[in-house]
Parts: structure tokens; sequence; C-alpha cells
């Protein structure tokens, strides 16, 4: 969009110049004329693209129910031509809603009553490049680049965090590519998510450097003691100073003389043990009420009369303090609130307040849908009094011709990363005659409702079983002293279900699958404990159904897990302690085990604080850190895949690939209905 508005960023005096808002006007118009030329060529748009919408997904439904190959191929190529001739028409009906739009722009750029127009995304995950293959379906930031790029002029462009970890191309290089594809978008902000800490503050530093014009933002995240203690520096090189801030909190953008509108980021408290805890171990997060109040009066005090939290904290959570709801009900001034981190498709919705409205709205996740707002916000009364949103797909984005990589500097940087990424990971190392299934979504039936959510999070999979297996054995086989005979008696695998990030297909399998399993970059570690522990480990890890946090188990391991309580979304998990066994075996309290796990959980991530053996060194040792999960995995995958015969050994080293090829192993059961 072009304009010439300037952007304040907060706690500091950097000053930005935005893109330029085009004076398309050939003669002054009212804005009441204006206005209804706007919403009547936008309608218009609306009603032509929606129509065309459900076309292309008739035909899309089309070409994956036929099964002729011949049928098949004409049916694609209908398609392509029919989506060709028709983008074209498409285009040239959104340049006219463009062309009103700024022309509605300039009629009332001395309006009290102004029209904004707010495009935002989040939760985009690394989805860098356009992928509609059935289980997927999203835009990529490289086909939203294409639609954002013409005739798409906006005021503000926003992401609510979580942009640069989540594939293992974009992972490749620790979001760095996927962030200047992001800068070269324009967005005008970006919150800070949990995972933006995935690979470390100094990191996430060097990429706001590498990004600069478009800064993360947190009002919510301050510098501890310890940060202070151990001379951490800050981005700009000082040495850190406890209860400043880590992240530039807001910025101030005046979109038009009338309208200046303050921009703020919070971040989800549960960072701390969502992302691996080590990361977060110099900062403190601050509640986000407590947080957005602060930054909302600072604003106001600044002459902002509209205010935006891209907020990185979700809906539904657990711990509702932190649910962007309650935050909507709590805090004051805020007009709109962008919301992420659930994952969760939110169209706007209003709660009411004396003084004015707050409404909130997510996009769900991984560039599926960029959400289009049109807002009227009253100057002078300082609120919205009207918003109307479109939520667009990737059906959208093909007919506006976003397939097409027009974008030089965009294509170069993905394709850049994708050569040397290619190059790295593009080895075959073992073949599986099986599927291993996790992250699909399941729909699942408990006493109050149907609940949809990845396989991995609701019950035991296969997936998890290898896995959890494959850590076992690579501690076992690594740790053969004569003082203790460590087996399946006395070992178990146990990896959180958020830890393994995408199923695996029957055929080859490449590195580059394993490390979309295992994206993260973590290392296998292992603890001593006793029974108890081990015990109050994996009734954490039961009560955990639906999160990241559900415990995933080696093939030695058996339990039942109930729902106890089913309120709506309050739904409570527990652990059947009379059904807990280890090989065959009733838990011993008092017997030393050990947890091989990985080194996110053992400092406490997901909440498995009772594992982290620096804060709990009389009930938890140390025993190993050995490869990186995903080494242990190409490891265990070659070794199940071979044709010999291993009469002798521990459990896990007798196993063959053949022994997964149940979806859901039948070690652990979960009862997902109340019993009356």
């Amino acid at each position: 969009m072009k304009s010439t508005h300037k952007v304040l960023l907060g706690m500091t005096s950097l000053l930005v110049t935005a893109l330029p808002i085009s004076t398309v006007v050939a003669c002054r118009i009212t804005p009441e004329i204006a206005k209804t030329r706007y919403q009547s060529v936008y309608n218009n748009f609306n009603s032509e693209i929606e129509k065309n919408i459900q076309i292309l997904k008739a035909k899309k439904q089309a070409i994956e129910n036929e099964k002729d190959a011949t049928k098949l191929q004409q049916l694609k190529i209908e398609r392509q031509a029919w989506v060709k001739s028709k983008t074209p028409v498409l285009q040239e009906l959104r340049k006219k809603v463009n062309d009103e739009y700024n022309k509605l722009k300039q009629s009332q750029s001395n309006s009290n009553q102004q029209l904004l127009k707010i495009v935002h995304t989040n939760d985009e995950h690394g989805r860098l490049k356009y992928d509609e293959s059935k289980l997927n379906n999203y835009s990529g930031m490289q086909g939203l680049a294409e639609i954002l790029n013409k005739n798409f002029d906006r005021d503000l462009l926003l992401s609510a965090g979580d942009l640069i970890q989540g594939l293992p191309l974009s992972d490749s290089d620790k979001g760095m590519t996927i962030s200047k594809v992001a800068h070269k978008m324009k967005y005008d902000a970006v919150a800070i998510g949990n995972h933006e800490f995935d690979w470390g503050l100094p990191h996430m530093f060097d990429i706001e450097k590498a990004t600069e014009g478009m800064p993360f933002l947190s009002a919510s995240v301050f510098w501890n003691k310890r940060a202070v203690k151990e001379n951490v520096k800050t981005k700009t090189g000082e040495l850190a100073k406890e209860g400043e801030k880590v992240f530039t909190p807001y910025i101030v953008k005046e979109i038009s003389p009338k309208i200046k509108a303050g921009i703020v980021g919070i971040t989800t408290p549960d960072t701390a043990y969502t992302s691996n805890p080590k990361n977060s171990v110099h900062v403190r997060f601050e509640d986000p009420v407590t947080a957005g109040n602060k930054a909302f009066s600072e604003l106001k005090q600044q002459g902002v009369n509209f205010i935006v939290a891209i907020t990185h904290l979700g809906v539904n959570r657990p711990d509702t303090r932190w649910d962007a709801r309650e935050f909507a009900k709590k805090t004051n001034e805020v007009d709109l609130i962008l919301d992420g981190h659930s994952h969760t498709l939110v169209p706007h919705e209003e709660y009411g307040k004396i003084a004015k409205k707050t409404y909130l709205t997510q996009a769900e996740a991984y560039t599926k849908y960029l959400s289009e707002l049109d807002i009227v916000v009253d100057a002078k009364e300082q609120k919205i009094v009207d918003i109307k949103q479109e939520l667009r797909t990737i059906e959208y984005t093909e007919l506006l011709g976003g397939k097409n990589n027009t974008i030089t500097e965009i294509k170069e940087l993905i394709d850049n990363l994708e050569l040397k990424f290619n190059k790295e990971n593009d080895v075959v190392v073992f073949n599986s005659p099986i599927a291993f299934k996790h992250a699909d979504n399941v729909v699942t039936q408990t006493s109050s409702g149907d609940v949809t959510a990845w396989r991995g999070r609701v019950s035991q999979t296969n997936l998890g079983a290898f896995a959890s297996d494959g850590i076992a054995w690579e501690f076992i086989k690594n740790n053969k002293v004569d003082s203790v005979n460590y087996s399946e008696d006395n070992v178990i695998g146990l990896i959180n279900g958020g830890g393994l990030r995408q199923d695996i297909a029957v055929g080859n399998v490449k590195k580059l699958d394993l490390l979309g399993v295992s994206p993260f970059g973590n290392r296998i570690t292992a603890v001593k404990v006793k029974g108890s522990t081990l015990i109050e480990a994996m009734k954490h890890g039961a009560s955990k159904v639906f999160s990241g946090g559900y415990a995933q188990y080696s093939s030695n391991v058996k339990a039942n897990i109930n729902i106890t309580k089913a309120d709506g979304n309050n739904r409570v998990y527990e652990l059947d302690e009379s059904s807990l066994k280890i090989n065959d075996k009733p838990i011993n309290k008092e017997q030393e085990y050990v947890i091989v796990t990985n080194d996110f959980l053992l400092i406490g991530g997901d909440g498995y604080t009772m594992l982290d053996y620096t804060k709990h060194p009389n009930d938890v040792k140390h025993a190993y850190e050995g490869n990186d999960l995903l080494q242990v995995y190409i490891d265990y995958g070659k070794h199940i895949t071979t044709n010999q015969e291993v009469k002798d050994g521990n459990l896990f080293e007798k196993r063959k690939i053949q022994d997964y090829t149940d979806i859901y192993p039948q070690n652990i059961i979960v009862n997902h209905k109340l019993n009356n």
C-alpha cells in the first residue's frame, strides 16, 4: 500500500516510513459517495469470488474422487484452464476494489469516522510455500505475498506470532528465511509467540536485525535477575537490566491526520514450558492483562486513539488467566485483538464494555486463512463503530494468481534455502512397509462432545511407540555396564506428543522426513528416578490429553487413562495407577527406574517439572545425554528394518518394523467416556 504514514517504535526513538497510499482521486468526492461506491464494488467482488470458489472446490472434489487415470488427467487440465480464464477477470474486479478503497481513504482523511483495512495471519509455523495437498491446503507465505502484492492496499499487515518454527525447510535455517520473506511482504509487526524462543534469544535478535523495520513485539517479556547475574546481552549488545523489556513492546502508526494507531504485542506465559525452558531462563513473563493494561495506558498518554493487540494467547486454554477471551474481557482501552497460539478459527467476536466494545479474532494457523478486516473507527469517540471480515482461503489465492512465483526477491530467498536443504537432507535412510501415524487430525468422541485434535495428543500411536522405543534402545545400547543391568524391566522411553510433528508414509523414508518428525533439534537425555517419581510423571502425562504434553510411551509400558470430568471444554483425565505396569510388572515406588526422553522435558518442558534434575537433585539424577533425536530415529529405523534376527537382548533390540503395524498400540488405553 502506498502511504506516507510514520511509525514510532515503542521505547525507542526509531522512526520508520511505511508504504505510501496512492492518491488516485481525479476529483474531490464526498465521503458518503466514496463509501457507497467502495461498498458496491467490494460486495460485488466478494460475491463473484465466493461463487467461483465454490466452483473451484467442486472441481477439486471431482479430481479427488476420480479413479480413472485418463479422466483424472483431463479433469486436472480442465481445472487449470478454467482457473486461467477466471484469474484476469477477478484480478480486474480486485483492482476496482482497490481503486475505490483509495478514493474512500482520500475522501475520509479529515473525517471523524474512517475505514481501516487490517490484514492479519497467525501461527504461520514455517509455511513458506503454497501447498494444496489434501491434508494441508494452505497458501503459504509465497502465495500470500503474490495476492497482497497486487491491488491489495491496506493500513496494517500483522502477525500474531509463531512465524519462525514449524516445517523442516523453514527450520533448516531456524526461521531466518521466512522472517525475511515476511519482511519483504511488508508486515508492519509480528508478535513474539512461544516458538519465537525455540532457538534462543540470541538467534531471535539476529532475526530482528535482519528484518529491521518489521519489529517483533512483546510488552509482557522482561529480563530477570539471572540475566543480570550471567551478564546476558540485549539485542543492542548492552548488558541486560532486571525489569527491562526484552523486546519492543509496541509501535505507533499515524494512519491519517485523525487516526493514531498503537499495536501492542503480548506473549503467553506458558512459553516458559511450551518452548524449550532453557531458552527462557533469563526472562520473566508478566501476566497478559497486567502487561496489556500498562502498554495501553502508555499509548493513550501518547495520543493514540485506536489500539490493536497482537496476542499470542489462544482461546479455550486450560489456564483461563492466559486466555485471549479473558484478556478481551479484563483489559481496558483495547479496540481489536488479533490472536494466535491455539490454532483456532475465530471469526470476529464482540465483547461489550461500558465505554466501548472490544473485538477478537484468530485466523487458525499455517496460512490456511488470510483475514481481511474492514473496520470503521470513530476518531473522536475512539472506538470501532463497524467491522466486517473476509477469511481468504487457498481457493482465493489460486483464483487471484497466487500459485505463480512472480516476486523475484521472495522466490530467490525460498529457492536458495530449498536448494541447500534438499542437498543436505534428500537421502534415504530406511524403507518402511507401514505408515506411522501421529500428527493427523482425528475426531474424538468424549462425554462432553466431539473434539478434533492430533491423533498423538489423544491416544498412543505407532509413531509414538517407535520414537519412545528408539530412545530406550539407544540408551541401553550405550550404557552396558557390569554394575547395572538396564533392560525393559527398568528403562522406559517417554516422548511428549507435541514433540512429534509429522507422520511417516509407506516407502522410502528420507532424512528430511524424519527431520519433519523431530524438527526442534532436541537431544536424547535420561534420568534415574524412584518409582514414585515415575508415577508422578506418568500422572502428569495422562492429565495432558488434548495437548502437546500428552505422553507417548515405549512398548514395555502399560496403563489405562480415564476421563473423570467432562464439562464443556473442561475435561479432566487421570491415570489409573492400578493398571500401570512396566514389562508386565507393577511399579515398585522405591525401585530405581530410568526415564529416557528429550532435553525439553528434562528442564520442565510441557510442565514435566518433576523431571528437572537441576531443581530436584535429591530425587532426579541425570543419567545420560546422547545424540540428537533425529539421528536416534534414523539409527533405530535402520535397526528394525534389517533382516537380521535378534534372539538375545532387550525388548527394544528385538523389535521389527512389523511390530508397529497397529496405528493404535494397545499398551496404553485412553477412555474418553465417563464411567457412569
